[in-house]
């Protein structure tokens, strides 16, 4: 039973010398800049992050960490900017990530700096981006859309309360959609009160049009019955001959026929 207990011990041993268990603030990396940029694809949600690493130890580093949120696809990219260099990396855990430099012959000594870029994607229906810092961090920047959504200095690494969580979303976009359909509706009502205005105009107008007819055909009609009455008398006191009697009855009797036809349309 010791034999067993003292090889577990062994083994214990080998393993946590294989897999430092030393906290992100004892490394002694820091964060100079750490930028990330959201945008739309077709894929999801594309994220850039540009980190700036840089080692104020006293002792040589050879890896660094970096925290991903659950929602991350399982396609990620890490390059290491100045060589070209894809680097890969181990997780840990579902969210924390530790990358060896010393694979590829890259040893950050005291003050020397690294620049990183991580690239992966999160769900389009992703309602918070969540970014926790590992390392005390000079600036923190994410934008949306090449909007700012959030500038944080002076960052300092604490495992209680190292994390900052975003809504994916534009609030001047918001608040300019809904004004756009505020004026949209006004305008909607503005025209539909001005159509309703200008029919009722075109009626009043149609009426008034219809009633001030029948009374010029009213008056045209007695005209014209006066007319015809006035040439008989004339003709029977012969002072017109028959042959102009004959033309003016005629002619006044064909328009009194149509004035009455008029008329009767309009009453109809």
């Amino acid at each position: 039973m010791k034999k067993i207990t003292i090889i577990a011990l062994v083994g214990l041993t080998f393993i946590f010398l294989l897999c430092p268990t030393v906290t992100a603030s004892d490394t002694g990396l820091i964060t100079d800049q750490h930028n990330i940029a959201i945008l739309i694809s077709d894929d999801g949600l594309d994220v850039e992050e540009n980190i700036k690493i840089i080692n104020t130890g006293e002792k040589n580093v050879t890896y660094f960490r970096f925290w991903l949120q659950q929602e991350a696809e399982s396609d990620v990219s890490v390059l290491a900017v100045d060589s070209g260099t894809d680097l890969s990396y181990i997780n840990m855990d579902s969210t924390t990530f530790n990358c060896s430099l010393e694979d590829y012959n890259i040893t950050l000594e005291k003050d020397q700096s690294i620049d990183v870029r991580i690239k992966y994607t999160i769900p389009t229906e992703t309602k918070y981006f969540v970014k926790t810092i590992l390392y005390d961090t000079a600036a923190l920047t994410i934008t949306y859309e090449d909007e700012d959504l959030y500038k944080g200095e002076h960052l300092v690494y604490n495992e209680e309360s190292n994390s900052v969580q975003i809504l994916l979303h534009r609030p001047t976009e918001t608040l300019a959609n809904i004004l756009y359909i505020v004026i949209i509706f006004i305008l909607v009502v503005i025209l539909i009160a001005s159509t309703l205005l200008l029919m009722r105009k075109q009626r009043k107008k149609i009426k008034k049009s219809i009633v001030e007819s029948e009374e010029t055909l009213d008056t045209k009609k007695a005209l014209l019955l006066s007319l015809l009455k006035d040439v008989e008398k004339k003709h029977r006191a012969k002072e017109i001959s028959d042959e102009t009697y004959s033309k003016l009855k005629e002619e006044y009797k064909q328009q009194a026929v149509e004035v009455m036809k008029k008329l009767d349309d309009i009453k109809n």
